[in-house]
């Protein structure tokens, strides 16, 4: 066996045996079983055991024959690795600490202007009664879906943002994704990729279901973003180039920054023209979710709430690096993210899970980091790069210079 496949193996063992101290850390595996059995057969390793295990394994990586880019992709993969361990043999990591361990980006606090920029914008924009979060609620409400209507609008969505990300890249053959609705998650969406070219797309009901963000979360969850990644990178680089480190997906590694930040601007890739995008959604989606809305109207406004971005991001860096109390982290969603109570509540939710506290800044700043890449020109070339190599956000950055 050489360096490289002893490398691989004890990677994929690592990821496994690290997934018995935090569920969730394995985000997804199809490869040999008989790697899983092994780390789920064995007794539990302690933190110190598997910090040893690290070092192992970049002396592994140090020791085995590989090109420069896929020697610093796993390298950062595996100093994610060493960070997820350090926190859970109880050292204290900064929010920005653990991010560039984990996803090699350092997170930091958006200027509350920005979102005061934004909600002026809204303000001006909303029509209705009332002050600004009420006007919102009832913009919000009249996209409401019933539950028995949400599964049609979803999978109309679905087909649409296939078929455009068929005219973009090339489908694995058989890639299919399935639908299903959930409630008591901490999250809103979550594709589950199965392995096999297959992704089952979760969609928490806890919160009403939106006709106006159904394209989204189908074109993040599903086409051109997680699922078509997962499926690409699968066949490319494990199923093609045999490539053992490619058969399991790590939720907290710069892999999962990517991932976000190509989820995040997917919908832009395949719908560039907000127009076009307005047009579909009055003939073809609304009049399923028998809505009347006006939907130029609607388009100004998500363009004025991108620059609510980075609330989710403050409000981590308040719960977690300035202990605010949670009723306090609650306003501060109400009043600069617009949230109901309800909503905040669920950000809330989410924000405090161990797994999350860090992760909520790869949405924001995956996005920003891939605008910035598609900057240069070339969107199309630069999505695919992201989408169908192993890349890290370091690597995105550089090109970006």
């Amino acid at each position: 066996m050489s360096t490289y496949e002893l490398f691989a193996e004890e990677y994929v063992r690592l990821a496994w045996r690290i997934e018995r101290h935090a569920e969730g850390f394995v985000d997804g595996y199809y490869g040999p079983e008989e790697l899983k059995a092994q780390s789920a057969d064995e007794a539990p390793r302690e933190i110190p055991a598997l910090l040893d295990d690290v070092a192992r394994l970049n002396g592994l990586l140090e020791a085995a024959v590989m090109d420069d880019t896929r020697r610093d992709y796993l390298t950062r993969q595996v100093r994610a690795v060493h960070t997820v361990l350090r926190r859970l043999g109880g050292e204290e990591l900064s929010l920005q600490e653990e991010a560039q361990g984990c996803f090699d980006s350092i997170p930091q606090r958006v200027p509350e202007s920005e979102f005061e920029a934004g909600l002026h914008e809204l303000d001006a924009l909303l029509p209705g009664h009332g002050d600004l979060p009420e006007r919102q609620r009832q913009w919000n409400r009249q996209f409401e879906l019933p539950q028995e209507r949400a599964r049609p609008v979803l999978e109309t969505a679905l087909a649409e943002v296939r078929r455009r990300s068929q005219a973009l890249l090339e489908l694995p053959e058989g890639e299919c994704v399935e639908i299903g609705l959930v409630s008591d998650r901490p999250w809103g969406g979550y594709n589950w990729y199965l392995g096999h070219n297959r992704s089952r797309i979760e969609i928490n009901t806890d919160l009403p279901v939106r006709a106006d963000a159904a394209l989204m979360l189908v074109a993040h969850e599903g086409y051109p973003g997680h699922h078509t990644e997962h499926a690409i990178k699968e066949q490319r680089w494990y199923r093609q180039a045999g490539r053992l480190e490619h058969s399991i997906l790590l939720l907290l590694a710069p892999e999962s920054f990517v991932a976000e930040g190509i989820a995040t601007v997917a919908l832009d890739v395949i719908f560039p023209d907000r127009s076009e995008r307005a047009e579909w959604l009055r003939t073809a989606l609304y009049p399923q979710a028998c809505i009347q809305v006006d939907v130029d109207l609607q388009m100004r406004l998500e363009q004025a709430a991108e620059k609510l971005d980075g609330v989710m991001g403050n409000a981590a860096f308040l719960l977690h690096e300035d202990q605010r109390p949670s009723e306090e982290v609650l306003k501060y969603l109400q009043q600069y993210g617009l949230q109901t109570e309800k909503e905040a509540q669920q950000s809330l939710r989410f924000l405090s899970n161990s797994l999350y506290r860090a992760y909520i800044f790869n949405y924001a700043d995956g996005r920003r980091l891939l605008k910035k890449a598609f900057a240069g020109g070339g969107v199309g070339d630069v999505f695919r790069w992201a989408l169908s190599d192993p890349v890290t956000p370091s690597a995105i950055l550089a090109r970006c210079a």
